[in-house]
């Protein structure tokens, strides 16, 4: 007797779990957007309890997905074979033509605001608020570091003058993104910012 009653709440208890289970399994996929496009859902499993008429217990309870519209999925994108090539460095800024590897540098203060400056090797200067300065005969490669003492931003703007005179133009700016601490020229005459 004792074993009968234990397998028929057992039967019960079983139930209800597999009921609990196809709902959760019915709620996930009616969140998580349904099955993948051209496949069918899983099968539950959903029995009635006719053991007692206790109310809805033992019966898979329906729920309905909260999102009315199914939701679209659109194929993945397939990328294209071929490789691409890796990033390059970014363009020059400007571009000298230096005679035998010396060039001249025109500094241009326009920031109203005193800027330090050095070109690497020598020594540290500075640039006097709305002044100009020429630096002549600078044999490249070549780095020129700058900043304002007072922690402003610059914008600077390098131009050409002649095949061996570049000008910097340093102007005040608000936006980091434009602030640049060195100038950069290259063997070949290439001007970077960075």
């Amino acid at each position: 007797m004792m074993m009968i009653q234990f397998l028929s709440n057992f039967v019960k208890t079983t139930s209800i779990i597999s009921a609990i289970g196809s709902s959760l399994m019915i709620i996930t996929i009616s969140h998580a957007g349904g099955p993948p496009p051209g496949t069918k859902p899983p099968a539950t499993n959903q029995q009635e309890d006719t053991s007692e008429p206790s109310g809805n217990r033992g019966k898979p309870v329906e729920v309905e997905p909260e999102n009315t519209e199914p939701t679209r999925r659109q194929p993945p994108t397939q990328q294209p074979e071929t490789t691409q090539p890796p990033p390059q460095f970014p363009e020059p800024a400007g571009r000298v033509t230096p005679v035998e590897d010396i060039i001249t540098l025109r500094l241009i203060n326009q920031t109203g605001a005193v800027i330090g400056y050095q070109v690497i090797g020598g020594r540290h200067r500075i640039l006097g608020e709305s002044s100009v300065v020429e630096l002549s005969e600078l044999p490249i490669p070549l780095t020129l570091t700058y900043q304002r003492p007072d922690g402003g931003l610059l914008l600077v703007r390098p131009q050409r003058i002649s095949s061996r005179v570049l000008e910097v133009i340093f102007n005040p700016t608000e936006d980091f993104d434009l602030d640049t601490k060195s100038l950069n020229i290259t063997g070949k005459g290439g001007v970077f910012l960075n």
